[in-house]
């Protein structure tokens, strides 16, 4: 399966999504994760990562809800990529509009 905008997935955030969500084979994991990342997107907050601000979107899983944080690419890397898995009540940023 190809999506048009890939994310690694690194096999950290694998492993979380096995111990967070469901205990899945990889490959599934990881196409779950991408197919949750393509256009439907809904951000949920920030979250710092390697002193950046990366942002968080969330996902569904079955009755699960869960959440996926977005790094921007580093050096070699082609694409961002997904350096964890949270649960909702894990500690992100939550974005504030700014008034005025």
């Amino acid at each position: 399966m190809r999506f048009k905008k890939p994310f690694f997935v690194t096999p950290h955030a694998v492993r979380r999504f096995q111990e967070r969500i469901a205990d899945l084979p990889a490959a599934q994991v990881i196409r779950l994760i991408q197919a949750a990342l393509q256009d439907n997107r809904q951000m949920a907050g920030v979250q710092v990562y390697n002193k950046e601000r990366c942002p968080v979107f969330r996902a569904r899983y079955r009755d699960v809800e869960y959440m996926i944080p977005i790094a921007q690419q580093g050096k070699g890397r082609q694409w961002p990529y997904v350096p964890t898995v949270l649960l909702p009540d894990m500690r992100t940023y939550i974005l504030h509009e700014r008034r005025g």
